[in-house]
């Protein structure tokens, strides 16, 4: 019933509980009277429990659907010949309609649907269920871009870009705040945290430190000598001062040098990719 929203498998095994013991009382009244079962009736009674919820996620459903195809051209997939519009970044306009359907309807939307239909489940043990409501902070986060970024229960990495990289492993960054992450064409044993080796021309000894503080990432440039260079999801690419934190955010573009030697993108996921040089308590270098 519910695919797209991730509750498929989970309603599905309620509601097929609630079948059984629609069909139980069915059962037992017959019995008691006599009379065949009524299997119609019980299905009947299922059914009408159920098909208003079912419609309206059916067509949710089916509006994201129909949401995810208008907006392929925005992400540039199936322009063609017509790929060349991206560039100018031409803003989708249900960006302006939709702001009003999302900071209104989708928080309530989003507690109804995830409540799942637990009024119409017996025995449903009260202790024993998930929230009936979306998270106290759905509201918030729809506003505040930093406030959800910082919610994130996810991994950051660091993926190489391009074949040419001298980075040919995914970096892995630590949420330990006393376990920042050290850049350089060396190693730095000596470190208070993890020492990340890139064999590249224009990466520096001491290159660049990343460091974790309040559910945030921050980037230092440690006086490197081709610099450290930051590209945003707009496209905007920039020097970072050095001996300065700058936060960065997934999506990001980061590069050690001028050269595109040593290019990454930040990414948050859940599951960690192949490749990838997980950090544990007792590492302290990691050579790429």
């Amino acid at each position: 019933m519910q695919p797209n929203l991730g509750q498929g498998g989970c309603m599905a095994i309620e509601d097929g509980y609630q079948l059984a013991l629609e069909l139980d009382k069915a059962w037992q009244q017959s019995v008691e009277t006599g009379s065949p079962i009524d299997v119609f009736s019980s299905l009947k009674r299922y059914e009408n429990a159920r098909k208003l919820r079912v419609a309206i996620i059916h067509g949710l459903a089916r509006m994201a659907a129909i949401m995810a195809s208008t907006y392929k051209a925005y992400l540039g997939v199936g322009l063609g010949p017509l790929s060349f519009l991206t560039k100018f970044r031409i803003p989708h306009p249900g960006r302006v309609g939709g702001r009003i359907f999302i900071d209104i309807a989708m928080p309530l939307m989003l507690s109804w649907v995830l409540g799942g239909n637990g009024s119409k489940l017996e025995g449903r043990t009260l202790h024993c269920r998930l929230s009936d409501k979306a998270n106290d902070q759905l509201r918030r986060w729809f506003t505040d871009d930093d406030a959800l970024e910082r919610a994130l229960d996810a991994d950051w990495f660091l993926f190489p870009v391009g074949d040419s990289t001298a980075a040919p492993e995914t970096i892995f960054l630590s949420r330990d705040e006393k376990k920042p992450c050290v850049i350089g064409s060396v190693p730095h044993a000596n470190f208070p945290g993890v020492s990340i080796t890139i064999a590249s021309p224009q990466v520096s000894k001491m290159h660049a430190r990343i460091s974790y503080k309040d559910g945030a990432f921050f980037l230092t440039d440690l006086r490197s000598e081709h610099g450290t260079w930051l590209t945003d999801n707009e496209g905007r690419r920039y020097r970072i001062s050095p001996n300065f934190p700058t936060r960065f955010h997934p999506t990001d573009m980061i590069e050690f040098g001028s050269d595109k030697k040593a290019m990454f993108r930040v990414k948050a996921m859940k599951i960690h990719p192949k490749g990838t040089n997980n950090i544990n308590a007792n590492d302290v270098l990691q050579t790429v």
